[in-house]
């Protein structure tokens, strides 16, 4: 039995959940891979793969192998890509884990251009929306917003946010506009949850000096905030979110900011991380360059009203610490320091 050959089809099924898919990525018959790894399990004494009508998924067994194969897989091609010829190519399969609105506002309007200038490095995208998802899954690089924590990573700063109040014009038009930041209390708004798991519903607000803070309130909270993103085009209610990743949604006119003549404070960065094991990966170097480009070119388009970011915001202090709603711990904390 060819080992490595079956480490290979083993991680490819695990990804793609079918044989078939495997095969096809491999350019070889179905027949080949379920063949080999079924050698592959009688060897190891085990099952790793559930089969059923609908695909194959991981057992137990299955899952604790996949975290070993994964990592044995990418240091291989990681020291193939350094012990290649000067000026080679960068090959192999590259797995990136995004927040599902950073993928789609900002990195997957620009990905043909990095499949087209490196032809032989093949994408695996999985979504991560929270640092329990993305220490669970063995990624090259994942691209990540919010502030990142004090973790055994290697972070790469891509671009500050600003954060946008901003609505569906039929939400606008049929609940009214705000004029000063304290309207907001008396709008519906759509809750999504920081990268650390607190969910945001209160918003400080800065102009020439003079702050206000705002506790809002709604009935739709998400740790997805794409989904929010969708529910706010629709007319459901009001978000507070990154300029950059609603980007499509305010350039189309299905979002509509409002009280432009104020800055959001804590709005947060965007960034990348990877493991330092993958400090000389050429596929995470040119992945990384790609981003750079990507974001330096969001931030250069934004309008100057929101924007003019040159600052990276501080992290706050609740971040990494308030669990639930972000009004709930300040008030805790603000009663805890009289």
């Amino acid at each position: 039995m060819d080992k490595l050959q079956a480490i290979e089809y083993f991680n490819r099924a695990a990804e793609t959940g079918s044989f078939s898919a495997a095969a096809r990525s491999f350019d070889v018959s179905t027949s080949a891979v379920t063949q080999l790894l079924a050698s592959l399990e009688r060897s190891l004494g085990v099952l790793l793969f559930h089969r059923t009508s609908r695909g194959v998924s991981l057992t137990s067994d299955g899952e604790r192998y996949y975290l070993v194969s994964r990592s044995v897989t990418s240091e291989l091609h990681a020291v193939e890509q350094r012990l290649g010829p000067r000026g080679a190519r960068p090959r192999g399969t590259l797995t990136v884990g995004m927040r599902s609105n950073i993928a789609q506002g900002c990195v997957l309007p620009h990905i043909g251009r990095f499949l087209s200038s490196f032809p032989d490095i093949e994408l695996v995208l999985k979504p991560v929306e929270t640092w329990d998802q993305l220490e669970a899954q063995d990624l090259d690089v994942a691209v990540m917003t919010g502030w990142p924590p004090k973790r055994d990573y290697v972070v790469r700063y891509l671009a500050q946010g600003s954060n946008v109040v901003c609505a569906s014009p039929e939400y606008w038009s049929r609940e009214g506009t705000p004029a000063q930041p304290e309207d907001l209390a008396r709008h519906h708004f759509l809750l999504f949850r920081s990268l650390g798991g607190t969910l945001l519903d209160r918003w400080t607000f800065e102009k020439n000096g003079e702050r206000r803070v705002v506790d809002v309130k709604g009935r739709l909270l998400s740790d997805m905030g794409s989904w929010v993103d969708v529910a706010a085009c629709a007319g459901t209610g009001v978000i507070c979110k990154s300029d950059l990743t609603l980007k499509p949604h305010l350039r189309s006119g299905l979002l509509i900011r409002v009280l432009t003549d104020w800055h959001v404070l804590e709005s947060p960065l965007y960034f990348a991380v990877y493991r330092r094991r993958q400090r000389q990966s050429k596929l995470v170097r040119v992945f990384l360059d790609f981003l750079i480009e990507v974001f330096a070119k969001l931030e250069s388009e934004r309008p100057t009203a929101g924007g003019n970011i040159t600052t990276r915001a501080l992290t706050p202090e609740w971040y990494g610490h308030a669990q639930g709603r972000l009004s709930d711990y300040l008030t805790r904390r603000r009663k805890e320091a009289l």
